[in-house]
């Protein structure tokens, strides 16, 4: 039987999805940052516009990136190449879009919450405004390769109000309408799969069904999941990926220490949905420190879990709305909380974008329960109520209170998602025992470096045809200037290394940076050798490290008519093509030099190695 019809106001909806848009107007002027670059700039899919779609469905989502994570979610990537298509290389139409499509969101939440909480139109609106509000959803939608997050939860949101109007009308063409949306939240997201939860527990809460009724409702969308899976394997060919166990982005798996850190990192994300303060792009070894038997934290989200889940089962029971929210906090925190129990993999400020909901459910909630005054209904003497927004008054003022600062904050923290160099740097307070943050940090300063270097290269090619004296001074003074400032650079970004191998000794990437400024910024042949070496010795399978020491024993072999060093250049292209046969620069470099010389060196004895 079809439940009653449940009508709904348009202006909750207009003012949430205006303000979803709004908050982010100051994003539309950013460059990319982090993620856009690899999803975006370095995927040559995408850069083929439409003619690239093909490619798209059946790759995985860091292609590019030469690692296999097993994610298949080719439907911002898709969204990415219609823009390239359409508006080129263009930043701030991909910032304008992910704004849209989040206010969009905000229209959708707001219908939805109006359908289940039936003549509580503000309080649907309050639940709606703090989810919208909040600042935590900066890394999502100020970060355009968040994209993919913002369409799988608004197709999530589209299925189940597709779903609520299948109940409404007993019109099997929502059923359909609620399977596509499950299917296109699947092609933005493989953990949309946790969605799958909600519709049961949306029809037991709010449309008061048995459990039974509920969970038999799943079986065209089980089919769907079937089918999507199906098609993850064959066009990938894996459902999981193989990811790399690294000290970075993985400490947790290293230190066996998965289970006792997932209790930690509870009370972490707790405490940011509350106080979303300060906010970290990249939350890498070692910003927490594991947890374990000794450690307060890891206690305190232990009995915190179980406190919740007590909660949890008590809220099912009595269908609170609290319950509610507190149901769907654990549904959709499970890839979050999963990614760290199963894979030790780092926290993630991202993982909290749909739990956000959650929240918002418990803590209006609370905010209603104490601030807002029921009727008296128990004596027919009493006066008639007082108008709603009299009885909601203080409740809405601390709305605003609260809606306010989560938007001021939304706002000054979108500043930071400018473009690398900002929102590297503006980590750095917060995140400075992160190695990935020093060396992000430290790489935007090698590329200033590298500028620097670039005017040297330029005027020192001038200079020899340079006459007038005034234009030879001028000139002077800009090389001496652009000296001065590529050794500051490379000595920053120095720093920043340094600090980032003391904080993870064998990181094989922050060599790598090292040697690259003595190779290219502050030139110094033999540190560039030493720390590609150590490179070598930390990450033995990092292709460009092998490359950039064949560069620079064939620029010593042909400058000094060396044989030996154009053997151990031909040697180190060769291995960097054994450690990733894909490397093309190995490739191209190898291929060059045997046909200039006709050397081709697979191996050498160690002490020539060694010697060099």
């Amino acid at each position: 039987m079809p439940i009653d019809h449940r009508p709904f106001v348009w202006w909750p909806v207009a003012a949430l999805g205006l303000l979803g848009v709004l908050l982010y107007v100051n994003t539309f002027g950013h460059q990319y940052a982090l993620d856009d670059i690899a999803a975006i700039e370095q995927n040559l899919f995408v850069r083929k516009g439409i003619a690239g779609i093909p490619d798209l469905m059946r790759t995985e989502f860091w292609h590019f990136s030469n690692i296999s994570l097993g994610y298949y979610r080719p439907l911002s990537l898709i969204t990415f190449a219609l823009e390239q298509e359409y508006f080129g290389t263009n930043p701030g139409v991909s910032h304008i879009i992910n704004a849209v499509l989040y206010g969009l969101t905000g229209a959708v939440i707001a219908v939805l919450l109006q359908k289940w909480l039936p003549g509580q139109i503000v309080i649907a609106f309050l639940i709606g405004l703090v989810f919208i509000a909040h600042p935590l959803h900066t890394e999502i939608v100020a970060n355009i390769k968040g994209r993919d997050e913002i369409l799988s939860f608004l197709f999530i949101s589209l299925m189940l109000l597709s779903y609520w109007k299948y109940l409404e009308t007993n019109d099997w063409g929502w059923i359909v309408g609620s399977c596509l949306s499950l299917y296109f939240a699947f092609l933005s997201k493989e953990s949309s799969v946790v969605s799958l939860a909600l519709i049961p527990g949306m029809q037991y809460w709010f449309a008061k069904r048995n459990v039974w009724q509920s969970l038999i409702s799943l079986w065209p969308f089980l089919i769907v999941a079937a089918l999507f899976f199906y098609q993850k394997q064959r066009m990938i060919g894996t459902l999981s990926g193989n990811p790399p166990v690294d000290w970075a982005n993985y400490p947790y798996a290293i230190e066996k220490t998965q289970k006792s850190t997932t209790f930690k990192f509870l009370m972490y994300y707790i405490r940011l949905l509350v106080l979303p303060h300060p906010l970290v792009y990249d939350y890498s070894y070692n910003i927490i420190p594991s947890g374990g038997k000794g450690d307060l934290l890891t206690w305190a989200g232990f009995v915190t879990l179980i406190g919740l889940v007590w909660l949890s089962w008590k809220g099912f029971v009595k269908r609170t709305l609290w319950g509610f929210g507190l149901f769907w906090f654990f549904v959709t925190m499970m890839p979050g909380l999963g990614f760290i129990w199963a894979r030790g993999g780092i926290f993630a400020e991202r993982f909290l974008y749909a739990a956000v909901m959650g929240f918002a459910f418990v803590f209006v909630w609370a905010a209603q329960k104490l601030l807002v005054r029921q009727p008296d209904n128990e004596s027919n003497a009493t006066p008639a109520p007082r108008p709603v927004l009299v009885r909601y008054a203080p409740l809405l003022a601390l709305m605003v209170v609260v809606a306010g600062l989560y938007s001021f904050k939304t706002v000054d923290r979108n500043r930071d998602w400018e473009n690398n160099f900002v929102l590297f740097n503006s980590a750095l307070p917060a995140a400075e025992n992160s190695c990935q943050v020093q060396r992000h940090v430290a790489n935007e300063w090698i590329q200033k470096g590298l500028k620097d270097r670039a005017v040297i290269d330029s005027v020192s090619a001038k200079l020899p045809k340079m006459k007038q004296p005034d234009s030879l001074r001028r000139a002077q003074i800009s090389l001496d200037t652009a000296q001065k400032w590529a050794n500051t650079h490379g000595r920053w970004a120095l720093d920043h290394l340094q600090e980032s191998t003391r904080i993870y000794p064998s990181f094989g990437e922050a060599y790598f940076s090292m040697a690259y400024v003595f190779q290219k910024i502050i030139p110094n042949v033999d540190s560039a050798k030493y720390y590609y070496k150590q490179t070598i010795r930390a990450a033995n399978a990092y292709a460009p490290a092998y490359n950039n020491l064949g560069v620079i024993y064939q620029t010593e072999g042909f400058s000094n008519n060396d044989r030996r060093k154009l053997e151990l250049a031909s040697y180190y292209y060769n291995r960097s093509m054994v450690v990733n046969p894909a490397y093309v620069d190995g490739q191209n470099n190898r291929n060059n030099l045997m046909k200039a010389t006709g050397i081709n060196v697979q191996a050498l004895p160690d002490s020539i190695i060694n010697r060099y």
